[in-house]
Formats: C-alpha cells, sequence, structure tokens
C-alpha cells in the first residue's frame, strides 16, 4: 500500500511538473543567471502596488516564475540571460491588466530592474 501511494504521488508530481515547465535558471554566480528587480506602481498616485503578482513568461507564452509584491511595491526574481521574455500583471482589483515585452538581458549582467506602472481601471 505505501508503494503504491508513493508511485502515485510520483505520477501526481510529474503531471504537474509537465503543466508547468520549469524556469531553468543557471546555478548562482553563472554569467547566464541574471536577477530581476523591480518595482509596482500606480501611474496616478505614483504609490506603490502591493499584493500583486509578477509573473514572468517565456519566449513560448508559458508562465514560468511569479513573484509576490511586497509593501513597499518592489518584486524580484531571478532569470535566464539572453532569452527574451515577456512581464504580466493580470487579474489585479482596481487595475487593468499589465503585458510587456522584453528584449533578451545580456549575459554577464548581474541584476536587471524593470519597473511596472499599473492603469487604474
Amino acid at each position: 500500500m505505501r508503494t503504491w501511494l508513493s508511485a502515485l504521488g510520483l505520477l501526481a508530481t510529474t503531471l504537474l511538473m509537465a503543466q508547468h515547465p520549469r524556469l531553468n535558471v543557471p546555478p548562482k554566480g553563472s554569467p547566464e543567471r541574471v536577477q530581476l528587480t523591480g518595482t509596482v506602481t500606480d501611474s496616478l498616485t505614483g504609490k506603490p502596488v502591493y499584493d500583486c503578482l509578477v509573473e514572468y513568461y517565456g519566449c513560448d507564452g508559458q508562465r514560468r516564475s511569479i513573484s509576490s509584491v511586497n509593501s513597499d511595491g518592489r518584486y524580484a526574481m531571478f532569470i535566464p540571460a539572453e532569452k527574451p521574455f515577456e512581464l504580466r500583471v493580470e487579474k489585479e482589483n482596481g487595475y487593468l491588466n499589465f503585458q510587456r515585452r522584453m528584449m533578451p538581458v545580456p549575459a554577464g549582467t548581474q541584476q536587471f530592474r524593470a519597473d511596472i506602472v499599473l492603469q487604474p481601471k
């Protein structure tokens, strides 16, 4: 019985990983690893928008990573260099959806900043 449950758990994990592809961020210290940082603000007030999610999408249109935004409106995540990507903030109460296509970050760049300004509905 225990073996059967273990096999079922492994199968479920494998299926979930297939539905949500990994980001495949290079290891720490690699020139192909970039820390993506930024702020999320309101276009009218300039104040931080917090408690929302910034989503990282690969050029294939698949969501690869998510970062929560803290109370100062800041977010951060590690991404691979040299790959085009898209940032999104969707379904945030009171704001229009945000999408921005980004050019690849050159290898060797340790940190890249991408600030996001949300438009109220």
